[in-house]
């Protein structure tokens, strides 16, 4: 909504503001910006668009965010409300479900980012969602133009990229984790050269082309990173180099051991089974890895790259190293990441046999656990994710009162209480 000497104008918020509006009203001919500026109005004055990659720091960047740990002097950064944009960047994503379902989304949820542009005031406002990596970047821009017009010729596009063969590993524990993937590694580095996110060179290029100087590729490589950390780095880019403190903050989306991924692997192919939907498969495995997480005991098992994959991964992605070397950083950098992954491989494969890490009783409860949390979810699909989103910082209504209300609080408890009831059973001699 437009605002002119206190009254309503029906123009939408991307409407030009100079000449005469659907309602006849004069407007000026100065930009948003400049209009709520001078009648002193809230607006963020710039934009930022953190768009991941995948597996490069992203939960924990957006946890910093939501809990406004990054202190400047000099700039005050003004975050998304949400933890994550992902159904924003997914309205842009024309391989994310129905088109007709997109543009509405579009339309809400930029509306959504316009409202919350001109009611924050601050000095950069940060959007920040790893799925931006499935978006051109000319339909970002469209989007900008049309919701965000003010932003649009200067938003700054920051993203992180991890070497090739870190990347193949942590992706095939999180293809485990959400239920997306649950074959052996061999396969999946099989499959990988033909996955276009992973071709990082002309993906990243292409930003580059687009968006110039205004777009920003930092490498997910400790040395290379300010004080050695995703967060601080990306609070540095952010700040443009402006001195700032970080408060501490708990681990995010910490690793699971290889013992607990046998756990996922066998549970999601389960949920697979069962006919549990990907977005609730996706959801229960993020909260088990969690739940494994909060234990006082842990299997500490590491999934290591063998050498005969990492010589796959060195084959079929040494040329995509090296045009981002050139493009990019000026430097081998991520060739020798390559490099050094093939030298360091372990000889064999790492065992992901379950049966070797848990005895029959645990294997009985896995099992048990499964199909009681899949009969569940498929009782009520939202109760449960809906709360575990809010606990997460990424809905902010409430559940429903009344009857309905109460059914919905009971299913979800159900839900959290085998989630923990099987991370602790399946602790390191938790049956005797």
């Amino acid at each position: 909504m437009l605002y002119r000497d206190g009254l309503h104008c029906c123009c939408r918020p991307s409407a030009c503001f100079s000449g005469i509006c659907n309602e006849g009203w004069f407007i000026a001919p100065v930009s948003l910006r400049n209009w709520l500026e001078w009648r002193g109005a809230k607006m963020i004055k710039d934009l930022v668009v953190h768009i991941g990659d995948p597996k490069t720091g992203t939960s924990s960047i957006q946890k910093a965010l939501q809990q406004g740990a990054c202190h400047c002097d000099s700039k005050v950064i003004v975050p998304q409300r949400e933890l994550n944009a992902s159904a924003l960047a997914n309205s842009l994503n024309p391989n994310r479900g129905e088109e007709q379902k997109r543009v509405r989304a579009r339309e809400r949820l930029f509306t959504q980012k316009a409202e919350w542009a001109r009611e924050n005031d601050g000095d950069i406002g940060v959007i920040s969602a790893e799925f931006f990596a499935g978006v051109a970047p000319q339909d970002l821009d469209a989007a900008l133009k049309e919701y965000l017009p003010d932003y649009a010729e200067r938003v700054r596009i920051i993203a992180y990229v991890r070497p090739h063969a870190a990347r193949a590993l942590s992706g095939y524990a999180q293809r485990l984790k959400t239920g997306s993937y649950v074959g052996s590694l061999d396969e999946f580095v099989k499959r990988l050269p033909k996955v276009h996110l992973v071709r990082y060179a002309p993906r990243f290029g292409a930003w580059q082309d687009y968006y110039g100087d205004r777009f920003t590729l930092r490498p997910f490589v400790r040395g290379e990173m300010y004080e050695g950390d995703v967060v601080p780095d990306f609070f540095r880019e952010v700040l443009e180099g402006r001195a700032f403190t970080l408060d501490e903050l708990p681990s995010t989306n910490e690793s699971l051991a290889l013992e607990e991924l046998t756990v996922l692997q066998r549970l999601q192919a389960r949920f697979i089974e069962q006919g549990v939907p990907k977005f609730l498969r996706l959801a229960l495995g993020a909260a088990l890895g969690r739940a494994f997480a909060a234990q006082t005991q842990r299997y500490r098992g590491k999934l290591k790259l063998d050498r005969a994959n990492a010589q796959v991964l060195h084959e079929a992605f040494l040329e995509d190293a090296r045009e981002l070397d050139r493009r990019f950083f000026g430097k081998e950098l991520m060739e020798g990441e390559l490099g050094r992954a093939l030298k360091t491989a372990v000889p064999e494969p790492s065992r992901m046999d379950i049966q070797s890490f848990y005895t029959s009783e645990q294997l009985a409860l896995l099992d048990r656990i499964a199909d009681a949390l899949a009969a569940l979810v498929r009782d009520r699909p939202h109760a449960w994710r809906n709360e575990y989103q809010r606990r997460n910082g990424q809905r902010f209504d409430r559940i429903l009162s009344g009857k309905e209300g109460r059914e919905q609080r009971k299913n979800a408890d159900q839900v959290w209480a085998l989630l923990d009831e099987l991370a602790s059973g399946l602790q390191p001699c938790a049956v005797n």
